[in-house]
């Protein structure tokens, strides 16, 4: 298999050019690093420009690259307008893409220019868009390489065609990024498509794999109804070229997927399809779509395969990193670089792989105190004597942090059931159920007055303890007696 991709087989013959699209012969001329590509048009007094522009000829055929570019085939804008547009609402994809551009096309973060999409009506109200325009643009520029001063003089634009007003809480919108170059957007342009319809399906399998994960973040759509036991994946593709190019490609993966006439989805349905999904990780590189996913597959019942799956995997951790960066991060760590930011940086990962090892190499602000098993134990047995008794209260007489009883109490599977969750003293609920004992139709207001207590937890203390229908009627269904009958949640004494 070849390493690399000579972007040279990849290269039009012919570009457009200006508002008519004018189709201009594209000159190349190239070595073992680079292509210089270049056309000429006419200008005024005869006069004649030159567009050119220098490319690396080779990058690497890697997962990441043709998961890039199955994310730019459904993100990617494709018209022939001169630039080169990708939008998405994931931090995580829009800054693999600018660190794939950056890598291995040398077109660095500040080159872009972005503006932010919001799904929502321009606001009326001045002083809620300036709030809402100031928390998405803070939120993209922290979370992103984007830079600031990159940003269209219009950073936040609004759609007409939607009834929403306010912003959700967790909605930061979509950044939509560009890159103003007519010669650079057609070549990439053109790349992208005869990969997708002249290669993909010729590739390893595990370059479709790649390619398809892109897909799937781009253009996925999880159908969770819960309620109608319909459990599906759809992709959406409006070319009927492109549906049958996906259907083909998860064939190749042994997935099946339904392509129906008139539809604009691919559609995924049946638990082995989505366990396949599940083990071929497809789902991961969107961490929103893939936390959706997951709750999605989460509703199955056990059956054999999902079993046997959870059972294989249930101690692999996947992206572990490698045991050598492990060592670096806590050498740093021990020789004084104790800020998360300043490691991530000089070992160019992310702060979040860096806590998880500090974390679990018990150094940092989050050490935790292990305490003996002897004392967990007696905490365990303590609290089974005393099950009305709070997390608080253990922590006060053990003089040890909540977190710690937490701990100790979810490892030896300790639980409350809902009657020890009840802070109502004992004396007043075993009052309660012989006043009801006595007279199932006692009314409401009457035991409140007599027990002396609010309605809320009379309300809890008649549902946990069965007495929530006493003095109702209800009719039974199919009743061959075609009686209504009153409920007896007491046993009758003899």
């Amino acid at each position: 298999m070849k390493l690399n991709l000579d972007l040279l087989d990849f290269i039009p013959h012919k570009i457009f050019s200006g508002k008519k699209n004018i189709l201009r012969k594209l000159h190349k001329d190239y070595d073992e690093k680079f292509i210089g590509l270049y056309y000429t048009t006419k200008g005024y007094n005869n006069s004649i420009r030159e567009h050119n522009i220098a490319i690396p000829r080779f990058i690497s055929k890697s997962e990441r690259t043709f998961e890039v570019l199955g994310l730019l085939q459904a993100e990617m804008g494709k018209t022939q307008n001169g630039t080169l547009s990708f939008a998405n609402n994931q931090p995580k994809i829009v800054n693999n893409v600018l660190n794939w551009f950056k890598k291995e096309l040398d077109l660095k973060e500040d080159t872009w220019r972005w503006s932010i999409k919001l799904n929502l009506n321009e606001p009326i109200d001045k002083n809620y868009k300036k709030e809402i325009e100031s928390k998405v643009i803070k939120y993209w520029v922290e979370k992103t390489k984007i830079s600031f001063n990159q940003a269209y003089p219009k950073r936040v634009t609004y759609i007409k065609n939607t009834n929403n007003k306010k912003l959700k809480f967790f909605d930061k919108g979509s950044v939509v990024l560009e890159y103003r170059n007519n010669l650079f957007s057609q070549i990439i342009k053109t790349f992208v498509r005869k990969i997708t319809y002249e290669e993909i399906l010729k590739s390893e399998l595990n370059i479709i794999k790649s390619y398809m994960k892109g897909i799937f973040a781009g253009e996925s759509c999880i159908e969770d109804r819960k309620k109608s036991g319909h459990y599906r994946i759809h992709l959406t593709a409006n070319k009927l070229e492109e549906r049958k190019l996906y259907q083909k490609c998860l064939e190749k993966l042994n997935i099946k997927a339904r392509e129906y006439d008139n539809y604009k989805d691919v559609i995924i349905s049946e638990k082995e399809n989505h366990l396949k999904l599940l083990k071929l990780r497809l789902m991961t590189l969107n961490p929103k779509k893939y936390s959706k996913f997951l709750n999605m597959i989460s509703r199955y019942k056990e059956f054999p395969e999902l079993k046997e799956y959870r059972k294989q995997f249930k101690n692999e951790i996947w992206n572990k990193i490698p045991k050598e960066k492990v060592n670096k991060i806590m050498e740093l760590y021990k020789l004084g670089t104790t800020r998360t930011t300043e490691i991530a940086k000089i070992l160019e990962i992310s702060k979040i792989k860096v806590n998880r090892v500090l974390k679990e190499n018990n150094l940092g602000k989050r050490r935790v105190k292990d305490y003996p098993e002897s004392l967990k134990k007696k905490i365990v047995k303590y609290a089974k004597k005393n099950p009305k008794i709070s997390q608080r209260e253990i922590t006060e007489k053990f003089n040890i942090s909540e977190q710690a009883v937490r701990r100790a109490l979810q490892k030896y599977g300790f639980k409350k059931t809902a009657k020890d969750r009840i802070k109502t003293s004992i004396e007043k609920i075993n009052k309660i159920l012989k006043l009801y004992r006595e007279n199932p139709k006692i009314k409401f207001k009457e035991v409140i007055e007599k027990v002396k207590i609010s309605d809320t937890a009379l309300v809890n203390i008649r549902r946990i303890y069965g007495i929530h229908r006493l003095g109702h009627y209800y009719v039974v269904g199919n009743n061959p007696k075609g009686k209504n009958q009153y409920s007896k949640p007491f046993k009758q004494e003899k």
